[in-house]
């Protein structure tokens, strides 16, 4: 099968044009972790509304940290032509969750960004 220059230029500016994503991570809803009450609320039932976590980590105190995280990266046209301005779209949702020795929730933090 052979291609003509037309179909491969067809064939690369469809390319371009697509543009790619890459997620590190699993999405999860952000907005949940403000019904979260700290010292009622359980480690089970913060898992069962988000997932599962990236990281969890146990302290010698035995408070237990829960890390939830989704980096998305898209690309553009403008990244493939060569001299264009690079455009970083990268968005970024950082959870950390605390939870005492018994699996009570504590606090959270949380960061945003778009870039």
């Amino acid at each position: 099968m052979k291609f003509g220059w037309k179909t491969a230029l067809t064939l690369f500016a469809a390319v371009l044009l697509a543009g790619c994503a890459t997620t590190m991570g699993r999405d999860y809803d952000q907005s949940k972790v403000a019904q979260f009450v700290p010292h009622q609320t359980t480690m089970n039932q913060v898992i069962a509304a988000l997932g599962q976590p990236q990281e969890r980590e146990t302290e010698s105190d035995g408070t237990t940290r829960l890390h939830y995280q989704v980096i998305v990266s898209k690309s553009s046209v403008g990244d493939y032509i060569p001299f264009a301005p690079v455009k970083a779209n990268v968005s970024d949702k950082d959870t950390y969750l605390f939870f005492d020795r018994n699996g009570t929730f504590l606090r959270a933090e949380n960061t945003q960004s778009n870039e």
